[in-house]
């Protein structure tokens, strides 16, 4: 009765961390759409509403929710104060402490990070073509996570359900 009830923990707990790891991959894939919506509309507050770079981060910040809120409105007061920092160490200071809370790879951590560096351009075509940029690199990434997510699901349910049956054979 006991072994059974230890049998039946370890296969459930070896199917949670499977599913674990899969709704992790699912979590990844939403904060990229969110990451993309929110180049996307940076890109047109830039290019069609003609608003400068630190006004276009405070109206998409204005949109957002935790944790990329308060990093781009606080890009916003860091650039109209103008502690003498450039927009790419301003970008990445704020940024870091918002990416390290979203559930991202270290390339979609580089591709957010690295936006600072091109968009530090006084004109708003520069500043739009490296929104674009961004989001060429995270069009093309979420396209690699969506090819390979159904079978990188299967694989990692099927070897957290074997593992858990392996382990149930060994302790047995």
């Amino acid at each position: 009765m006991l072994r059974g009830i230890g049998i039946a923990l370890l296969l459930c707990g070896s199917f949670g961390i499977g599913w674990s790891v899969r709704n992790g991959l699912k979590e990844r894939l939403r904060t990229l759409y969110r990451i993309r919506q929110i180049f996307l509309t940076l890109q047109n507050e830039i290019l069609y509403s003609r608003a400068s770079l630190p006004e276009a981060c405070r109206r998409v910040g204005s949109r957002l929710e935790e944790p990329l809120r308060s990093a781009f409105l606080q890009i916003h007061e860091d650039m109209l104060t103008n502690g003498g920092g450039s927009f790419a160490v301003i970008w990445k200071k704020n940024m870091q402490a918002a990416v390290g809370l979203m559930a991202l790879s270290e390339e979609d951590r580089r591709i957010l990070l690295s936006f600072g560096e091109c968009a530090g351009y006084m004109d708003n075509r520069m500043q739009a073509g490296a929104a674009e940029h961004s989001l060429h690199e995270l069009d093309l990434s979420i396209k690699r996570l969506e090819e390979n997510m159904e079978n990188k699901s299967r694989v990692i349910m099927s070897l957290s359900i074997m593992g858990g049956m392996l382990l149930v054979l060994i302790l047995l």
